[in-house]
Formats: C-alpha cells, structure tokens, sequence
C-alpha cells in the first residue's frame, strides 16, 4: 500500500492508524466503527441551501478538511474511495430506501451502501450513511440474524425474489437475551427466533447487482429527486446523528427540533435523554460542537415536516 496523503488526513480525522495485517475483516470493522464515530450524518445543506455536492474531491474536502458530516453518497462516497486506497475489494450497490410510513420503497434509488470482499472469499454489506446504520459490517449472508453491535438485522429475499432486503430491528420490549461480547467490535450471527425482535425495513438492492458497475458518481441524477422530492424525507427533517461505541453503544441525535441520547444494550433501544431545542442560535451551535463536533458559521434553521 502506498503512501497517500489523503488515507493520512482521513485516518487522522476518524482518530484511526495504518493496518498492521492488511485489509483484513478485523481492520474493516474498526474502519467503520471509527467512521460512525467521528463523522455525523447530517441534513442540514439539503434543507438550508439545497445543496448536495457528491463529487470525489467534494466530499473529502468537506467530511474530512471542513470537519462536516453528510449524507450516504457523501459518506459512503468517501469511505469506498479509502476502502479502495486501502486495497479492500469495493462495489457500490444502488439501493431503493424503504418509506415506512407510506409502505412503498422510494425510486429512483437514492441511497448507496457498499459490498466489500476480502482477499480470503469472505463478503460483508458496508453502511455508513444511513442514519441508523449497524455499526460494525454484516456477514453478505441470507436468511441470518446478525447483532451489529447496535441491533438485530438479516438480509432476505423479497417475495418476488428480485431483491435482497436489509431489515433492522431491536428485542422486543418484554423480552430479554443475553448476547455474546468481543473484546473488538465485530457482528455476530444469532441463533434466535425472528419472531422475539421487532423489525423495520431499510433497504433494497437488485439480486443482481454484482452484474452491474455502480459508481458514486453515477447518482448525479437523482440529487435534484432528494433536494426536493416530497416522499424522501432528507430534505424536510433535520437530522444529525453520531453513533456512540465507548462508553456505551448507542447515538447522539438530532432530529426535527428535538435532541436525543440513546443507550443500546442486550439488543434494546432506550431514550437516554431528550429535549427540545430551543431558538437561541449560540445554544444550538454549543450543541452541534460539544456532541458532534461540528462548526457551522451560518444560522441553521431546525426543520421538522415530516409526511
């Protein structure tokens, strides 16, 4: 692996180190906890400016040089590229978000995850720039309950058999679980009745979307589709988001105008803190740097107008 200045700055920025063993699953684990970490998913450009920049030197100048956050073009754009720089086999899938409160997957496609394969034949589904991502990579595996760390997902067919669909979900609240531990983050497969998890869809992708040659760049088409179409919720719900490993699992969030705290432990979700946000800009901008490190100079208006 070369060195490349850009890999250095991007390390540094998600307080990570050079692998020691090459690209190997160990590696990719803490690569993307350490992304989800530092990096925020945030909507507040799309809403305020109605900007979405989703070319190469863009997103890095802006996650990595600007100290920003974005969303799953921009994020999943930037950690493919350092994938790849890191000689991790990288294939970008085009994927159909699930609109759950109106029951129809949003087209044209509009969000993009990532399929890495590692020298050794093993694949995982990559994600960090979903909002509600599983924090360390899943198996590329069918019909399995897999605990990211964060909560339950699996990967299935759809009825129809011509996508896979990625579903998360956490315990059921009068349940309970005892859940293995490792002591680096890592997925692990669950023996567990789906039925004892309560689950939500995500996502879908193509059964064949290995056959196809998908770049970020290919997604310019549909920036305009997410400034402003009304069924993608991007651009009428502030969101920022910043995933949580140590001390514990869970998120800082804002969304709408309502702040968050969650706490994920034995595969339960629990709203740690919550409160609304108040108009004083100068406690707003205390919020975005003291939990997520973010700095932005111009007023942010807090958008909550869901469908």
């Amino acid at each position: 692996m070369a060195n490349d200045n850009r890999l250095d700055e991007y390390l540094k920025r998600i307080e990570s180190s050079h692998p020691t063993n090459g690209c190997t699953e160990e590696y990719l684990n803490r690569l993307q906890v350490a992304h989800l970490t530092h990096i925020p998913f945030e909507t507040f450009d799309l809403i305020d400016i109605k900007l979405l920049n989703i070319s190469m030197d863009h997103r890095f100048d802006r996650l990595v040089r600007q100290n920003r956050g974005g969303v799953c073009f921009q994020m999943n754009g930037l950690f493919a590229d350092m994938l790849r720089k890191l000689n991790y086999n990288v294939k970008i899938i085009s994927c159909s978000v699930y609109n759950e409160g109106k029951h129809f997957y949003i087209e044209p496609p509009s969000h993009a995850a990532l399929f890495v394969r590692l020298d050794n034949g093993k694949t995982f589904l990559c994600d960090v720039g979903f909002s509600n991502d599983f924090l360390t990579p899943l198996f590329f595996e069918l019909d399995s309950i897999q605990y990211a760390t964060n909560g339950f997902f699996r990967l299935t067919k759809t009825d129809d058999q011509l996508y896979y669909k990625l579903e998360r979900g956490y315990l059921n609240t009068d349940d309970s679980i005892s859940l293995p531990t490792s002591s680096t983050p890592r997925t692990h497969i669950i023996d567990i009745d789906s039925g004892r998890i309560k689950w939500t869809i995500s996502y879908r992708f193509p059964i064949d979307f290995l056959e196809s040659s998908t770049e970020i760049d290919d997604f310019q088409n549909v920036v305009s589709n997410i400034l402003y179409s009304p069924n993608v919720f991007l651009n009428h719900l502030t969101i920022c988001r910043l995933h949580t490993y140590k001390p514990n699992v869970g998120a800082y969030s804002i969304i709408g105008k309502k702040y968050y705290e969650w706490i994920i432990e034995n595969g339960k979700e629990t709203r740690h803190k919550y409160y609304s946000i108040s108009d004083n800009e100068n406690e707003l901008k205390t919020l975005l740097k003291e939990k997520f490190d973010l700095t932005i100079e111009r007023k942010i208006e807090l958008v909550d107008n869901r469908q």
